[in-house]
């Protein structure tokens, strides 16, 4: 079942990205981590039944994906039941007047749009780095030729192709002084600085729950947090932290939706290919798009910072696969067990946004099958704390060709 969550932030909320408690800044999201540690902090405290606790946090029956910001100016993109998902690191936009074609007319006037440029680099990379022709409507800004660079942020695609914007960046600074334990007053020359995340602050998510356990774990949730039992992220004992939240069930899409994406982005992939004279041989051209941070590991348990051939045969069943393109970024996981009061061991993700292109040798029902369940189960490890979220076929990688001027 898939759990759509609401969350808005009673009071200032702050994730530390990392463990150094000499860093100033927050993460502009709430990790799925720091949601499962703390309903699960707030079940022990007011439970004593181990099975739950165990079904809910340990086994896997709820993947507690990550909740993005959810704030956006325009009015129609306020509807809570459309997804937010980040930005892929194929979105460009213009350096100087970067942003999506949506709002009023003053606010365009200062956005240029926003593109994607993972079918154009995938077809300069297949035609051996020759076909420099198809890089070139993407090398300037068609308004203004400032050059194009990376877009990133977190979007929400509306009911029609024109509505779709980034959520509005909202952090604040809180700065303190420190205190002398001794006297119990203010301590001479430190003073210090954390960014935060305000209260009023808005941030949707979507989570896999088991049939099974779903009815208990949304009684539990919405009686812990009226109770005001649930408080996440940082600096708690100064009063930070304190959230309600909505869960409801939504409908989770099928097979058939998924195989539409994909034979859209074919078609316009060969549509392209084909103009400048470009093979295609692949049955099926598939992009992976991670909607949150995965961590991987070889054979050896070491970090696997990418997505690779063997992986996707050998785990995922898809026979003759093969990764012939990737953007993809490296993140640093440091994170703490609020439950056991230790550090989890450090761990290398490939970043969200990440994108790698596949090709596959087939196009048959149970290739859109596997396909189906890799993107509703995940991949890597460390599933049940958000991680490993992929989307396929993505249709962001597609919508700009329908745009005027191959921006939105």
């Amino acid at each position: 079942m898939h759990i759509r969550v609401s969350l808005s932030a009673e009071t200032p909320l702050t994730f530390r990205d990392g463990r150094d408690a000499a860093r100033a800044t927050t993460l502009n999201y709430i990790p799925g981590s720091t949601l499962l540690g703390g309903l699960a902090e707030s079940y022990l405290r007011n439970s004593n039944s181990k099975i739950a606790f165990d079904d809910w946090f340990l086994r896997g029956k709820i993947r507690f994906s990550n909740l993005y910001p959810a704030k956006f100016a325009v009015e129609t993109l306020q509807d809570s039941a459309i997804p937010v998902r980040p930005l892929p690191l194929t979105a460009s936009s213009c350096k100087r007047f970067s942003g999506f074609h949506f709002g009023t007319k003053a606010e365009n006037e200062h956005r240029h749009g926003v593109t994607d440029i993972l079918i154009p680099l995938f077809l300069f990379t297949l035609s051996g780095e020759h076909a420099i022709d198809i890089l070139e409507p993407f090398s300037e800004c068609p308004t203004c030729q400032a050059p194009l660079e990376r877009f990133a942020g977190f979007f929400r695609r509306g009911q029609n192709l024109a509505e779709i914007g980034v959520a509005a960046k909202s952090q604040a600074l809180r700065t303190r002084t420190g205190i002398n334990y001794a006297t119990g007053a203010t301590m001479q020359g430190i003073l210090y600085s954390r960014a935060v995340l305000p209260k009023g602050a808005n941030f949707w998510g979507e989570w896999h729950v088991a049939d099974a356990a779903a009815s208990d774990f949304q009684m539990f949730v919405e009686e812990a947090v009226d109770a005001g039992s649930v408080r996440i992220g940082n600096n708690r004992t100064r009063g930070m932290g304190r959230i309600t939240m909505n869960l409801s069930e939504c409908e989770a899409e099928d097979t058939e939706l998924l195989q539409k994406r994909i034979e859209a982005f074919n078609r316009l992939l060969h549509f392209d290919a084909a103009r400048f004279a470009i093979p295609t041989p692949a049955a099926l051209y598939v992009p992976l798009t991670l909607t949150s941070d995965a961590i991987l590991y070889d054979r050896l348990l070491r970090p696997q910072l990418q997505i690779t051939d063997d992986y996707l045969r050998s785990v995922w069943g898809l026979a003759g696969a093969q990764v012939i393109y990737q953007v993809a970024g490296v993140r640093r996981i440091e994170s703490w067990n609020t439950v056991w009061g230790l550090p989890k061991a450090d761990d290398l993700a490939i970043a969200m946004g990440s994108v790698f292109l596949i090709a596959l040798p087939t196009n048959d029902p149970d290739t859109f099958q596997r396909l189906y369940t890799l993107q509703e189960q995940g991949i890597g490890a460390r599933r049940i704390e958000g991680f490993g979220a992929v989307r396929v076929a993505d249709a962001f990688h597609i919508e700009h060709l329908q745009a005027s001027g191959g921006y939105r």
